[in-house]
Formats: structure tokens, sequence, C-alpha cells
């Protein structure tokens, strides 16, 4: 299963019983699952259908369906107001004796005059278009799917390109780490001995200050824990599905472990890692955030 983008469109139109309907799907990334609904009359009681149908495909996103009708009525019986025919042919027959004219009004005449003609028309009802409805909001919400795959697909190849330069980065790290603290542990009896100027130095004092730096240089167990990250967040890529809330999580996890492998390398080296670590760890949030 690939990971999706929360971004996406999907359309759907359509005529359904004499009139034109049209379904529109957009999402756009956020943090929880939000859906806005705009039905026209006839289907809002179908409310609650929609949001079934788009909870079988989404979890998360702010998502704004829109399904619109041209407004028109269906066609119906076409009947004779008879009443209005009536009314013509009385004042036909009464403007003929009055003013002495001649002539007979024929039914084609007739039939052209305002009104005579009446559409006998109906708007559908929801039980009658659901079915084509529920169908195109189906197939409006396949092509948006389709839309965030493709998307998808996009952020997880920049993602994983990015988790690949950091793995070489944190190997970098643990190099000039174990490097660092040897050299440390020079340096310190380098001092020492300065500070003593020939006088022989107290061995456990030595050694007990000798641990203290080894201890507090020693980044080990954070450079373990960040490639652990790294290794997880890959799998969650492999694996796909909605798994946005587990990388974010991943991140604050793997941003706080090179916090801390920089608060205590006290190395130019290992500084100038950090500093770009983060950089990336930063454009894999904002990346992370348009995932489901």
């Amino acid at each position: 299963m690939a990971v999706s983008s929360m971004t996406g469109f999907g359309r759907w139109e359509a005529r359904v019983s004499g009139q034109s309907y049209s379904v529109e799907i957009r999402s756009v990334n956020h943090r929880y699952f939000e859906i806005s609904l705009r039905l026209p009359a006839s289907l809002q009681a179908s409310e609650h259908k929609v949001r079934e149908i788009l909870q079988e495909s989404l979890s998360r996103g702010r998502v704004s369906v829109a399904i619109d009708t041209n407004g028109g009525a269906s066609e119906g019986e076409i009947q004779i107001n008879e009443n209005r025919v009536r009314a013509y042919l009385a004042l036909a027959k009464r403007l003929r004796k009055e003013h002495g004219l001649q002539g007979e009004i024929d039914l084609p005449a007739l039939l052209q005059l305002p009104d005579v003609l009446v559409s006998k028309s109906r708007a559908p009802g929801e039980d009658e278009i659901w079915p084509a409805i529920e169908k195109g909001i189906r197939r409006a919400l396949a092509d948006h799917t389709r839309m965030r795959r493709r998307e998808g697909e996009i952020l997880a190849a920049d993602l994983r390109k990015r988790l690949q330069g950091m793995r070489t980065s944190l190997a970098r790290v643990e190099k000039r780490a174990a490097k660092r603290a040897g050299t440390a542990l020079v340096e310190l009896k380098a001092r020492i001995a300065k500070l003593l100027d020939g006088t022989p130095a107290n061995e456990e004092r030595l050694a007990h200050e000798a641990a203290f730096l080894a201890d507090r240089l020693d980044c080990t167990e954070e450079i373990v824990r960040a490639g652990s990250h790294v290794e997880q967040f890959l799998r969650f890529l492999k694996e796909g599905g909605a798994v946005g809330r587990q990388l974010t999580f991943l991140l604050q996890e793997l941003h706080r472990e090179i916090n801390t492998i920089g608060s205590k390398a006290n190395d130019a080296e290992i500084s100038r890692e950090i500093v770009l670590l983060k950089e990336e760890v930063e454009r894999l949030r904002e990346q992370v955030q348009n995932l489901e």
C-alpha cells in the first residue's frame, strides 16, 4: 500500500432525472479529519450517507464536498390550460362582434399564445436521485484518491532520498565521535600533566576524571536511537497507508536525539553535521505534514 498526500481533487457530473448534477471533492492537509459539505435541498437528508462514503477512504485532512445542480425541474407532462384557452376564445369572439372583425383562430396559433401550454414539471426526490449521486460521489472520490496517491509517491521518493542522506551523516557523526573520545582523553592527560608540572598524578583520580569525560562525551546510545528512528521511518514509508501521524512522532524523537548528540559532542565537525541533520529534520517535517 502506498502513502498518500492529503491534497487531492476529484469531479463527476451527469444528468440525473432530467437535471444536471456535479460532485466536486477537494482536500488539503490538516492535523485532524474535517468534512465540509454543500448539498442541494433535495439531498440534505443524505448528509450522513455522504460522510460515511468519505470515511471509508479518508482518515485525515480537511475535505470539502460540493454537490450542485442546475436547479431546473425534470421534464413532466405537457397540459393545456383550458381556462386560458376559454378566455382567449371569449376575447376573440367579443372582438369580432364589437369591431366586425373576420377570421377564425386556428389551433397552431392558439397553442402559441402565452400560458396556453403548461408543463407539469416536478423536482426529483431523494430516493429517485440518490443511487446515481452515490455512484457519482464514489467516482469523484476515486479520481481524488488517484491524485493523492500520485503526489504521495513523489513525497515518499523525496523523503527516502533525504533519509539516505541522514544515514550517511549519522555514520560520519558516529565515526567522528569515537575518534573524538580518544582525542579528548589524550588532551585531558596532557592538561593534567602540565598542571602537575612533574608531580606524580593520582591514578585513581585520573581514572575517575577520564571515566567522567568519556561518559559526558559518549553519544553512542543517541546515535543508535537516531539511526533506529531513520530505519523505522523508512519501514513506515514502505508499508504505506495512513502513516502521517507515526512519521510526525518519529521526527520529534529524531530531533530530540540529534539535539542531545549536539550538546554532548563539543566538536566542530560533529556540530556541522548536527546543523545539517536538524535542517533535514525540518524539511522532513514540512513534507510529512502533507501525508495522510
